[in-house]
Order: C-alpha cells, then sequence, then structure tokens
C-alpha cells in the first residue's frame, strides 16, 4: 500500500495484482472515473482474488470505494458492504467497455447516480427493441392494406366455385 499521506486523498482505490494486460485494464477503469470526475489511486498488492483487492481498496478510500484487478476478474466494492458481497464482479477476461463501464459504476457510485448498464446487455436490449419496433411497422403496413381490401380501394380478387 501506498502512504498514508497519499491515501487520505478523496479518491477510487485501485487495487491490483500486476500480470500480463492489467495495464489495458486500468488505464479503461481510470478512463471511465475520468469520464465521470472522480479521481482514483493505483495500488499494487499480492492478493490474487479480485473481490479480496477490491475491498482492501473500499477499506483504504476515504470515499469508500475500491476496484480489484486480478489475472481472471474485476470486481467494485463499497465498505459497508461484506467482503464476500461485493457490489459487481466479471469473471474472466472481458473487454475495453465493460472495464470502462466499471470505472464509470464506480465513479457513479461515489457520486450516488444511477450505474451505466453492462454494455453487452445494452446491445441486447437495442437489438431486441429493433426488433420490436419492426415488428410494429409491418403490422401497421399489413393493418392499412387490409382496410383498403376491406372498403373496395385496393383491387380484390374473388374466386367462385361453379358446381
Amino acid at each position: 500500500m501506498q502512504s498514508d499521506n497519499t491515501l487520505n486523498r478523496p479518491s477510487i482505490i485501485i487495487t491490483a495484482c500486476p500480470h500480463a494486460g492489467f495495464e489495458a485494464k486500468l488505464r479503461e477503469l481510470k478512463a471511465g472515473m475520468e469520464e465521470e470526475g472522480v479521481p482514483c489511486l493505483f495500488v499494487s498488492d499480492d492478493a490474487k482474488d479480485a473481490i479480496t483487492l477490491a475491498y482492501k481498496g473500499a477499506q483504504a478510500s476515504t470515499l469508500g470505494v475500491g476496484v480489484g484487478i486480478s489475472p481472471d476478474a474485476l470486481c467494485v466494492h463499497y465498505q459497508k458492504l461484506p467482503e464476500r458481497q461485493p457490489l459487481f464482479v466479471l469473471a474472466g477476461e472481458g473487454s475495453l467497455p465493460e472495464w470502462r463501464n466499471f470505472g464509470y459504476n464506480a465513479a457513479r457510485l461515489v457520486k450516488g447516480l444511477p450505474f451505466k448498464a453492462d454494455p453487452a446487455e445494452a446491445e441486447t436490449a437495442a437489438a431486441e427493441d429493433a426488433t420490436a419496433q419492426l415488428y410494429a411497422s409491418v403490422r401497421e403496413i399489413v393493418l392499412k392494406i387490409l382496410q383498403e381490401s376491406a372498403q373496395g380501394h385496393g383491387e380484390v380478387n374473388t374466386w367462385s366455385k361453379t358446381l
């Protein structure tokens, strides 16, 4: 951990176990926090568990929020939560948008704002919304054509059976 003087500044503490690729995660996390206007500090630690790292950061942060970066996960923790019950956990490698989203949400926790949706979930919701809009448009066109046919505006073919 760093000196007490540095840790007393109001900031989110990002605690990480250095590993291959953690610099990209750290860069995206910091970018998300910076875009929300909340400062952060990086602290290196030997623990390999993201939840433990985030909990340590939350306990050290004057803002009460910590983020943990381990080789296999990312975690956001709040100091008033039990250690094994973090706020957000991203298991696995993740992606640039997911890492930045974790930075946004850690900063939004400090600011008391609603969390941003997970980028993958937002993309799925947008696709479902587009499908629903397309369905509604097609339904509207079909209903209009049927109404015009019923009113005699369209050409209606009638077949008669002769016995």
